[in-house]
């Protein structure tokens, strides 16, 4: 991929993790910039943590080809 369609990707992902904060500090009734900054840093927790357990399982993967080829 170009950087260019990396940067909208970017932008789409960061757009959406808004909209789901919006959406969740709302739906709480805590119209607070703290309530905000908490929502947005337990999404970003709890997506990050699926995406890290898939990378630590593609790079195990990647170690386990090379070790064969070897």
């Amino acid at each position: 991929m170009k950087k260019f369609e990396w940067l909208i990707a970017a932008a789409l992902v960061i757009i959406g993790l808004n909209c789901l904060t919006v959406s969740a500090t709302t739906m709480w009734e805590y119209h607070s910039i703290n309530s905000y900054l908490k929502t947005f840093a337990h999404l970003c927790l709890w997506m990050g943590l699926p995406v890290l357990v898939v990378g630590i399982i593609y790079i195990i993967f990647l170690l386990k080809k090379r070790n064969d080829k070897k």
